[in-house]
């Protein structure tokens, strides 16, 4: 069975449709209310929603986001100021207007959106169902909907790697017969870009492997590098983004604020490596060690053009992202083709080697920072090798 990629999409969506339309770059896209307004979206070409999915993000209902505001259905637009126990009462119409949009729009599946709750309080599966599951199932059996239909689950890695509040979601998830899939998304705080920690990363891949196993279809939101591990999970949906916010979950994007916020250091995707580089020093690399980056760098028209620049470029650059979309959707064509025993062998040879090629760098020497260098692997190369040992030996 084969696994797929879909664009997250962030703030800039035309990179991401222009990725899909024109490169050939992924198998579709979700879309983001917080970052395209309704309108946008009821504009985009019919074609592409048919291959396209639409996450409505009733995350933090009294999010006051100017674009959440566009649609009528979102909670604090619909009960014109958020509380939990008014909106109990218009819960339903709020689903019967958000399902009857991705309806009307044409998307591939329907998503019942969650509320984000950091707790693992005792009353959270009854939280979430009187927040949206029960109002949503309800209203699809009015709509007599035939499309797949997938739950929201948003969750912490504190709740991932707790067996017994793990054990619970999967009971609770497969209770419901309408549920086709999860669309899953983990809230893990880290002081690296890239995730390092083994119990976190073991847990999600076993909740996975789970959920996977009673035979309910996955798709793996808001993920970084990471994801090229979940590619052990078969016939499962994985996500690619931009911009950091669509490659890692968090509910800060749904805060306003006036604060101005500096912008981030330019990055490169690098294959060889793994990981996202700073500009700046990928370039240094390419001068100094042409032999190594030849090992690490896939030649895009995009990464070469940037290269080609005067100047450094900005964090906004598109092609450093369409650059970034290309490699990775490559090697997750690779992967798809493959077995899943295969694939494990594909990732740990790319682990190893992206290990080896750290070493070179570091040996130039380039001190690559915290976020860009290979710190990370070893990590992941210990949690395949158990993943392989527990399942797939």
């Amino acid at each position: 069975m084969a696994i797929k990629i879909y664009h997250q999409v962030g703030h800039f969506s035309n990179w991401n449709i222009e990725s899909y339309t024109n490169d050939k770059c992924g198998d579709g896209l979700i879309f983001s209310p917080l970052h395209q307004n309704k309108s946008q979206l009821e504009k985009i070409d019919d074609k592409l929603k048919a291959h396209s999915l639409f996450d409505p993000q009733y995350y933090l209902p009294n999010s006051q986001k100017k674009k959440l505001s566009t649609y009528p259905f979102f909670p604090e637009e619909i009960s014109g100021g958020f509380s939990t126990i008014d909106f109990t009462s218009i819960a339903l119409e709020s689903a019967r207007q958000c399902v009857a949009f991705q309806i009307e729009q044409n998307y591939e599946k329907i998503i019942i959106p969650a509320r984000f709750i950091d707790q693992m309080s005792s009353d959270y599966l009854e939280q979430q169902e009187a927040y949206s599951v029960y109002p949503f199932l309800q209203a699809l059996g009015e709509q007599a909907v035939s499309k797949p239909i997938y739950l929201t689950l948003p969750l912490t890695s504190h709740m991932i790697e707790d067996d017994g509040f793990r054990k619970s979601i999967l009971n609770w998830v497969t209770g419901f017969p309408e549920i086709d899939g999860v669309y899953i998304l983990v809230n893990h705080e880290r002081n690296t870009k890239q995730i390092q920690s083994e119990s976190f990363l073991d847990a999600y891949l076993e909740m996975l492997t789970d959920l996977s196993s009673v035979e309910l279809g996955l798709i793996i939101g808001h993920t970084n590098t990471e994801s090229l591990l979940f590619s052990l999970i078969d016939d499962s949906v994985l996500t690619f983004g931009s911009f950091e916010n669509t490659r890692i979950f968090s509910v800060d994007k749904f805060v306003s604020s006036d604060e101005a916020k500096r912008g981030p250091k330019a990055r490169i995707y690098l294959p060889g490596l793994l990981n996202w580089v700073q500009f700046t020093q990928a370039r240094e690399i390419k001068n100094e060690e042409p032999e190594l980056w030849s090992n690490i760098y896939q030649p895009t028209n995009y990464g070469n053009h940037v290269f080609n620049l005067a100047v450094e470029p900005y964090f906004n650059q598109p092609n450093l992202y369409k650059h970034h979309f290309i490699c990775f959707y490559d090697t997750i064509s690779t992967l798809s083709k493959l077995d899943v025993v295969d694939r494990y062998k594909f990732l740990k040879t790319k682990i190893q080697e992206a290990i080896d090629y750290h070493k070179q760098v570091n040996a130039i020497p380039i001190n690559l920072d915290r976020h860009g260098n290979g710190e990370h692997l070893e990590h992941w190369l210990n949690c395949i090798n158990r993943y392989y040992r527990k399942y797939l030996k």
